[in-house]
Parts: structure tokens; sequence; C-alpha cells
């Protein structure tokens, strides 16, 4: 929560305000975020920049406080260039709130990655590998979600192979029954075909 940092611009009520926009779901937050923004003065917003950016390296580089290698930039989203690549060329798609799981995040980040693969095609004859670390246990290092995409060629080192392990039949089941979506079937309005008698007259 914010409030408790020296030479905070912001007064009690604003502090109250932003935390309780703080602590709503995504969609709330963003619904809410801009009219509170709207409120501050250049200073205020200044500080929140600052506050944040210091706590998020993609963030420091999405308020220009790092200096990065642009090659995409929307009203959401940023991407730039490794500068410890796995490969040359390397990019990092980061959306622009701070945000920390990529289900919270627009599928456009997905259209954005598309267009840099078929760059890299395109440009320089490469293939692509897409990569996203989506919480610790996936290797998460930082808490702001950023989608890798990474030129691939013959002999380049990386690896991302595992080791496959061996699952029984029932397990396989069991699994397949909890994470199945289930997708909503939209009833198909059958029409009436009307078949109106017509009446011929035949030559005799």
């Amino acid at each position: 929560m914010l409030g408790e940092q020296l030479d905070n611009p912001l007064n009690d009520e604003q502090i109250e305000e932003l935390n309780e926009i703080i602590s709503l779901p995504r969609e709330e937050q963003n619904k809410k975020l801009p009219g509170f923004l709207k409120k501050l003065n250049p200073e205020q917003i200044e500080f929140l920049k600052k506050n944040q950016s210091q706590q998020c390296i993609f963030c420091s580089i999405i308020f220009g406080n790092i200096s990065s290698y642009k090659i995409y930039e929307d009203n959401d989203f940023l991407a730039v260039l490794d500068i410890n690549p796995a490969n040359l060329g390397h990019v990092l798609i980061i959306p622009k709130p701070h945000l920390k799981n990529i289900y919270d995040v627009n599928l456009k980040i997905f259209e954005i990655a598309d267009l840099i693969c078929k760059k890299f095609k395109e440009k320089l004859n490469f293939d692509s590998t897409i990569l996203v670390n989506n919480g610790e246990f996936a290797g998460q290092k930082i808490e702001h979600t950023v989608v890798n995409v990474i030129p691939r060629n013959k002999d380049d080192n990386i690896n991302f192979e595992w080791e496959r392990k061996k699952v029984d039949e029932n397990k396989l089941k069991e699994i397949m029954n909890i994470l199945k979506i289930e997708q909503e079937k939209k009833e198909v309005k059958k029409e009436k075909i009307v078949v109106k008698n017509v009446k011929r007259e035949w030559l005799p």
C-alpha cells in the first residue's frame, strides 16, 4: 500500500482512495484508475510513476527511466529488445499496466508476438519461440508479465527440453476432467422450409 513514503505529495484522502482502487480486481482497477489520475496534478502523477518504477524494472522501461531499444509501442504495450538476449533480436513485449499474471493481460499481446515472429521470418529468415513464465514456480522472477519472443536459428544452443514423465491412463483421464473447458453450445434455429404449391398447366 502507498502512503508511508517521505515527501509523498498525495493527501490522506487521495492515498485512501488509491489504496481502495489497488485492492479491487484488475478489471475494476482499470475502470476507476483513469478517473483518479485526472484529479492529480503533474507532481503527484510523477511521484506515482517513480514509486511504481522503483519497484519494477519493466515499469521503469515503460516510463522511460531506463533507456530501451523500442521496436513497437501502442497505448497498451511496449516491445523492446532484451539487452541480455537468448539470441540477438530477442524481444520483450511488456503490458504498460503493472499486471502480474498473463491471465490479466489483453490477448492482443499475442497478436503483437505474431507480428514479431513474422518479422523474424521475413527479415532474418529465423524461426521463433514464444515464451511466458507465469508465476514463481514457472520461473517468473519479476511480478510484471512479459512475453518473450526469441528468434531461433540452427545450432543456437537454446534448449527448452525437459525430462518426460510416465503417467498412467487413469491419471490422464482424471486431469482431463479437471482441466476440461466447456464451451456454451449455441442453439441453431431450424428454419421451416415452405414449399408452395404451384399450379402447373400441362401441355397435351
